[in-house]
């Protein structure tokens, strides 16, 4: 049997003073301990993988101090590297405590059946709505927007650009949705060219169905699509009236006034069609209470 060479024995050697000097600058690490004391993992695992354990640090390492998900600095954002103990040592990918707060704060949106909801404001809430510097007309809105929703009403929310609008309709939904309720909410024009999309295989009418039927649902931005006769007729008018026939509540954001948008229905490809106009606008304006929010550009203001 050959012996083993100089450079051999000095490699091994060295590779053993390696590890002595490792165990005991993780025995004194406090992330060490702390993964340890947590996870309930023997002691006896920091001289029998020490080497592992040095890899978790490394892992581990762009979490230390880390002040949130938009500072986060892991492959996977809000993830990391965990070692558990079962009998056996293992590694899991764990959520962190931001991600954790993160899907707890939005885990209402798997009762959206039909969303156009940006992910920013999944979290939006009445509840959080920083009162101290707001107008007062911007309170009497808010107010008034708390009320109908709680009481399962439906409202007309006209305002110019960047008032406010959609975030009072995010947090309304969100309100329900979080207390278990179906809910929907479209950006209408960008509803319309979806529609518009899946009429050759007739996917639409699944859509077209979830927005009838959602307990709260939400209409973002109406009056700002082009009008065709097919989703001013086939798709808008049924979705209102079952929503009126049922008595559920919709909600609808516009920056166009109730007159403005009978003029908006009232054309389709060039041809004025008053009475189908009147029609929609009926509807809406039975199902709903009729809401001004006028103010700042916000979006702006941020």
């Amino acid at each position: 049997m050959e012996k083993p060479s100089f450079d051999q024995f000095t490699r091994n050697e060295r590779q053993k003073q390696d590890t002595e000097k490792l165990i005991a600058q993780l025995k004194e690490n406090p992330a060490i301990q702390y993964l340890f004391r947590r996870n309930e993992i023997p002691e006896s695992y920091i001289e029998t993988a020490p080497w592992r354990l040095r890899q978790w640090l490394i892992d581990f390492n762009p979490c230390q101090g880390c002040k949130g998900l938009e500072h986060c600095a892991q492959k996977q954002k809000g993830y990391f590297s965990s070692l558990t103990y079962d009998g056996m040592l293992k590694n899991e990918i764990t959520a962190c405590r931001f991600m954790k707060a993160k899907l707890k704060a939005t885990a209402h949106k798997e009762q959206y059946i039909v969303s156009d909801l940006p992910d920013r404001l999944l979290t939006a809430s009445f509840r959080t709505i920083q009162t101290a510097e707001e107008e007062e007309d911007y309170l009497l809105v808010l107010h008034q927007a708390m009320q109908l929703s709680n009481e399962y009403k439906g409202m007309y929310l006209y305002g110019t650009m960047g008032s406010g609008k959609t975030y009072l309709a995010a947090c309304a939904c969100n309100e329900h949705a979080r207390n278990g309720e179906k809910v929907a909410f479209v950006h209408y024009p960008t509803f319309c060219q979806r529609m518009a999309s899946m009429v050759q295989s007739g996917e639409y009418r699944d859509d077209l169905r979830r927005m009838q039927y959602a307990e709260f649902a939400v209409i973002d931005d109406i009056g700002a699509e082009s009008v065709t006769e097919w989703n001013r007729d086939s798709i808008l008018l049924p979705i209102l009236n079952y929503r009126y026939e049922n008595n559920l509540p919709t909600w609808f954001t516009s920056n166009c006034d109730i007159a403005s948008l009978r003029i908006h229905y009232s054309f389709s490809r060039g041809r004025q069609e008053e009475l189908k106009a009147a029609r929609i606008i009926e509807r809406i304006t039975s199902m709903c209470t009729l809401v001004t929010l006028t103010g700042e550009d916000r979006r702006m203001a941020r």
